[in-house]
């Protein structure tokens, strides 16, 4: 039996602004340890706070825990991408779909993750996608084909629970079949 055999650890990752800390808190069953603090460079639009370690929380999703991370999305807190992955089952990749770089950062966040934990199940759920009408889901697609074809990629609400309980049964569903 492995250390974390049955440790349901999931982790949220994505750009600052994307949606992580929304997404914890629509899902949890307790209100979520957070470490946000102000930004330093000013406000984002209604943002004006981030992540600067993790947050943490969990919830009973049909009969099992699952404990949820969300890690920092700023490039100048990378360092803690290895210590909030380690012993993940998988990672809920949430990108703002309203910003001119939801292509990169998909690229950018993908080839991050798989150069901590190549094997890990990844799932991708794009917000704020009703504030973008060029967005297309198939082009991003096929932007990060070379890195993780077999991603799911979903548009959704960070802070609807049953969209964020969907990417969770999702990337749940693929470490199942990883498994078997």
């Amino acid at each position: 039996m492995s250390a974390h055999e049955n440790y349901n650890k999931l982790v949220f990752a994505g750009p600052v602004g994307a949606g992580k800390s929304t997404a914890i808190a629509a899902i949890s069953e307790t209100p979520p340890v957070s470490t946000e603090e102000t930004l330093s460079s000013g406000a984002m639009g209604d943002k004006t706070t981030t992540t600067v370690a993790l947050d943490y929380s969990f919830l009973n999703l049909e009969g099992s825990i699952i404990h949820i991370y969300g890690m920092p999305g700023q490039a100048r807190l990378g360092f803690m991408r290895n210590i909030v992955l380690e012993g993940a089952l998988g990672v809920v990749l949430l990108l703002n779909g309203e910003s001119e770089e939801v292509y990169n950062d998909a690229s950018y966040w993908l080839r991050s993750i798989r150069e901590i934990s190549p094997q890990l199940n990844v799932v991708i759920g794009i917000t704020k996608t009703e504030n973008n009408p060029d967005l297309s889901l198939n082009e991003l697609r096929g932007s990060i084909s070379q890195i993780d074809p077999k991603a799911p990629i979903l548009s959704v609400d960070a802070r609807e629970e049953d969209d964020m309980k969907q990417l969770l049964k999702i990337l749940l569903a693929l470490h199942m079949a990883q498994a078997v």
